[in-house]
C-alpha cells in the first residue's frame, strides 16, 4: 500500500474522535470525495489498527454501537426509518466503510426504504449514490473489479439507475478495464432494458463477441436472450452454404463464417445453427432398436435427430458453468459437451429477486433438472418458459407437487409487489409474476426416479440419488463418455427423524464432485443439545409458538415430537402450508392439522410457516401474543439480518416480551459430516454455497481458504466461472 497522503491522515484522526458518529457534512463530503484507493487507505488506518491501538480499540466499541442503533426497533418502524432515511443511509454507509457492517446489512435497510417509500423515485436516487460509492470500495480489493461490481448489484437486489456515474468512477479506478468499460458506454444499455422492441436495430450493429460478455454483466435476461435469438437469425439468413461432400466441411465452414461474423460465443446446437441447414447434412442411419431403454420417452425426438446428424467434435471434454451458487440464494449449474447441454436448477432469491447468471446456451438447453422444491433451487425456472424453452423438467415426483405449492404461494407474494409503484416496471417481476409460466412448467414436469440411470441425449447420462435435505430432494450424478460429474444439491449428511435417521449414499467416484457447503467451516454441530433446548423450553412453558419453514423443517421438527411422546400430553399443531406439506408426505402422528390462523392455549404448540417471521401465520401469532411473557417463541432455522426473527434474537425489539429461544434445525449437513463426506471423495472437488470462513474477506486470499478447509486441494467458483474436466 502507498504511503497515505497527510489528507488521508488528517481524515482519519477527525475520524478516530466521531464517538458518537456524528461526523460532520464537511467531513462526509470529504470523504466521498476520495478516490476507492484514497478511502481503502483510510479504512486501514482506521480500522485496521485497531489490533495494536487499545485507545481507538474503545473508540470504535462507541462506533460499533452507534452503528448498531439503526436496527433497533425504533429505527425499524416504518415512519421513523423513512423520515431519517438520509442519516440510516449515511450510517450504514460508514459502517461498512469502517468494517463494521457487511453487504448483508446493507441490502436489508436498501430493500426496505426500497419496498416501503413513499416518494421511491427520490429514495432511489438516494440509495443509487450511496451503492455506486459502496460498490467502488468493494470492488477496489478484488481482483475481477467488473464482476465484483456486477455480483454486488445483483446481491443488493437494485440496478443503480446512476449507470454513467458508475461507470465513470470504475473507469477512475481501474485503468486496466478502461478498453471494456469504454464499449460498455457505447452500448445502448439502457435502450435494451426498457424498450426491447429496439433490440433487432441493436443486433445489427453489435459486434457480438466483443460486446456481449459486457452486456451481460448489466442487462437483463430477457434482452440478453432477444439478442442472441436475434444475431442467430440473423447469421442463418445471411448464410447460404452449398451443399458439402461431407459433414465435417460443413461444420468446418460453419465456424469459419461464425467467426467472421463475430458469433463464436454462441454455443454450437443443432437448434441454433444447424436445424435450419439440416437438409444439407448427410444423416447417419438409425435403428429405433438399437436406441436404450433408458432414454425418456419424451426426449426421443431430440435424441434421434442427434445420432442421426451429430455434431462432429473429436473433442470428449465436459464444460460446467456456475450460474449460481456463489452465494446462497439463486442455484444454477450448466453442464455442456460439444453436443449437448444440461441445466440443474435455477433459482431465485427470495429476498431480491434476482436469478441465476445468463448464458448464451440457455435458449437451447436439452433438459432441466431439479434437486428440490425449494426456490432457491426452481424459483426461476418458469422464467425459462417465459424465453421460449420448449423442453421438459425432471425431478422427483414428490419436487414436482411441493414445486406447484411453493411456486403458487411466490407467485401471490410477487403480484402484490409489483402492484406497487416501485416495482411496477421491474421486469422481474412482470415475467416472475406470470402463472401461466407456473403452469407450462408444471405441465411438462417428468418425474423420474432415485437410482435408475436415464440416458438424457447421446452423450450425457444422469442419475439421481436421495439427498435427504427435504422431502424428494435429489443429487445427481452426470456421466458423459469417461467423465463424471456429481453435484450434490442441498444435501445433509446428518441423520434426521424426517428420514428415519438414515444418511444418503452419494457416489464418491466423480472426477468432479460440486458440493452443497453451507455450513463448512462452522462450528461443530451437537444434535442432541438441539434436542434438548427444545423438549425442555416446551416443557418449561405455557404456551409455544414455532416458527419454520413450512416445507421440510416444520415436518422434521413435528417428527421429532411425536417421537419424543410430546404429542400425546400437549396439543400440537401445524397450521398453513405447513399441515398442506406434511398431509402430503405422508405423516402419521397425533398432531393437529389446520389451514386457518389458531390461537395458542394452555399446554399448547404450534408449529408455523414463516421461520424468519416476515409474514405468515407464525408472524401473526407473534404479534398476537406480543405483550404475553408466558408465551415462548423457538426460532429455529436461518434468519436473515434485519427479519423480525433476527432482531427478536439479539433483543432489538424490547416491545416484544415472550421468551425467545433459538435451537438450530438445519436441512444441510454440519461441518463435521461434511468435512467426512469430501475426505472421502475423489477428484476434484468444487464447494458452493459456502458460508463465510472469516470475517476479513479483504485480506484472505483464496488459497488460505482452501488451507482452512483442511481437506484438499478444491475450488470455491465465483459467478460466472466455468470448470472443464
Amino acid at each position: 500500500m502507498n504511503t497515505p497522503s497527510p489528507h488521508i491522515k488528517e481524515l482519519s484522526v477527525t475520524l478516530k474522535g466521531c464517538i458518537d458518529l456524528s461526523i460532520e457534512k464537511k467531513t462526509q463530503e470529504a470523504i466521498h470525495d476520495l478516490s476507492v484507493h484514497e478511502k481503502y487507505q483510510l479504512y486501514w488506518l482506521v480500522s485496521k489498527t485497531k489490533l495494536v491501538d487499545h485507545e481507538l480499540f474503545e473508540v470504535e466499541n462507541t462506533l460499533w454501537n452507534s452503528i448498531k442503533g439503526i436496527f433497533n426497533g425504533e429505527y425499524l418502524q416504518t415512519d421513523q426509518l423513512l423520515d431519517q432515511q438520509d442519516h440510516v443511509l449515511t450510517l450504514v454507509e460508514t459502517g461498512i466503510f469502517l468494517d463494521y457492517l457487511d453487504i448483508e446489512d446493507f441490502r436489508s435497510v436498501v430493500r426496505f426504504l426500497y419496498t416501503h417509500s413513499l416518494e421511491p423515485e427520490i429514495t432511489i436516487t438516494k440509495i443509487n449514490g450511496k451503492i455506486v460509492n459502496l460498490l467502488a470500495f468493494f470492488a477496489s480489493s478484488d481482483e475481477n473489479p467488473i464482476e465484483k461490481t456486477n455480483s454486488m448489484i445483483r446481491f443488493i437486489g437494485i440496478p443503480p439507475a446512476g449507470f454513467d456515474e458508475l461507470n465513470q468512477k470504475l473507469l477512475a479506478t481501474f485503468p486496466k478495464q478502461k478498453k471494456a468499460l469504454e464499449a460498455i458506454n457505447e452500448l445502448p444499455i439502457s435502450i435494451c432494458q426498457k424498450y426491447p422492441e429496439y433490440i433487432p436495430e441493436i443486433v445489427e450493429k453489435l459486434e457480438y463477441d466483443l460486446n456481449i460478455p459486457i452486456l451481460k454483466q448489466w442487462i437483463d435476461h430477457s434482452a440478453l436472450n432477444n439478442i442472441t435469438k436475434q444475431k442467430t437469425a440473423q447469421f442463418t439468413n445471411k448464410w447460404n452454404p452449398p451443399d458439402y461432400e461431407s459433414n465435417e466441411e460443413f461444420f468446418k465452414n460453419l465456424l469459419v463464417q461464425r467467426k467472421e461474423n463475430q458469433i463464436v460465443s454462441i454455443p454450437l446446437s443443432h437448434e441454433a445453427f444447424v436445424k435450419p441447414f439440416i437438409k444439407k447434412l448427410k444423416a447417419s442411419t438409425v435403428r429405433t432398436s438399437e436406441l436404450p431403454s433408458t432414454v425418456p420417452t419424451e426426449l426421443l425426438p431430440g435424441y434421434l435427430e442427434k445420432l442421426a446428424y451429430p455434431i462432429l467434435s473429436k473433442e470428449s471434454i465436459m464444460e460446467i458453468f456456475f450460474l449460481g451458487g456463489a452465494q446462497i440464494g439463486t442455484m444454477g449449474i450448466l453442464i455442456s459437451t460439444s453436443q449437448s447441454k444440461i441445466l440443474i436448477d435455477y433459482g431465485l432469491s427470495v429476498a431480491n429477486y434476482q436469478i441465476p447468471f445468463w448464458h448464451e446456451a440457455l435458449p437451447n438447453i436439452d433438459a432441466i433438472f431439479l434437486t428440490h422444491a425449494h426456490l432457491d433451487h426452481s424459483g426461476a425456472v418458469p422464467f425459462l418458459f417465459s424465453q421460449g424453452y420448449p423442453g421438459y423438467v425432471f425431478g422427483s415426483s414428490m419436487t414436482k407437487q411441493l414445486s406447484s405449492i411453493l411456486l403458487s404461494d411466490s407467485q401471490k407474494l410477487m403480484q402484490q409487489n409489483f402492484s406497487k409503484p416501485v416495482n411496477s416496471s421491474d421486469y422481474r417481476f412482470k415475467i416472475l409474476s406470470q402463472e401461466s409460466n407456473v403452469y407450462q412448467m408444471l405441465d411438462r414436469f417428468i418425474p423420474i426416479k432415485s437410482g435408475e440411470e436415464y440416458q438424457i441425449t447421446p452423450d450425457i447420462a444422469i442419475k439421481p440419488f436421495n439427498a435427504h435435505h427435504i422431502q424428494g430432494s435429489y443429487s445427481y450424478q452426470v456421466e458423459s463418455g469417461n467423465k463424471k460429474v456429481l453435484f450434490t444439491g442441498d444435501v445433509n449428511f446428518d441423520p434426521c427423524a424426517l428420514f428415519r435417521g438414515k444418511i444418503p449414499k452419494i457416489p464418491q467416484d466423480s472426477d468432479l464432485s460440486i458440493v452443497d457447503s453451507t455450513y463448512y467451516g462452522q462450528p461443530a454441530f451437537d444434535p442432541s443439545a438441539r434436542d434438548t433446548i427444545l423438549f425442555q423450553t416446551i416443557s418449561e412453558s405455557k404456551r409455544v409458538i414455532i416458527p419454520a419453514f413450512s416445507v421440510g423443517r416444520a415436518q422434521e421438527i413435528l417428527l421429532k415430537l411425536e417421537n419424543e411422546g410430546i404429542t400425546k400430553n400437549h396439543k400440537v399443531t401445524l397450521l398453513g402450508m405447513a399441515s398442506k406439506v406434511a398431509r402430503l408426505s405422508g405423516l402419521v402422528t397425533k398432531a393437529h392439522f389446520s389451514d386457518r390462523l389458531v390461537q395458542p392455549f394452555d399446554n399448547e404448540i404450534i408449529i408455523a410457516g414463516g421461520g424468519m417471521l416476515n409474514g405468515g401465520h407464525a408472524r401473526k401469532l407473534v404479534e398476537e401474543t406480543k405483550a404475553d411473557p408466558e408465551t415462548s417463541i423457538i426460532l429455529c432455522g436461518y434468519l436473515a439480518k434485519n427479519t423480525l426473527a433476527y432482531r427478536l434474537l439479539h433483543g432489538l425489539e424490547p416491545s416484544y416480551k415472550q421468551k425467545i429461544v433459538y435451537t438450530r434445525f438445519s436441512a444441510h449437513s454440519s461441518s463435521n459430516t461434511l468435512k467426512k463426506f469430501l475426505s472421502s471423495v475423489k477428484g476434484m472437488k468444487a464447494l458452493v454455497h459456502l458460508g463465510e470462513l472469516t470475517k476479513d474477506p479483504f485480506t484472505l486470499a483464496k488459497e488460505n481458504k482452501r488451507e482452512q478447509l483442511g481437506v484438499g486441494p478444491m475450488q470455491i467458483p465465483h459467478l460466472g466461472s466455468k470448470i472443464i474436466i
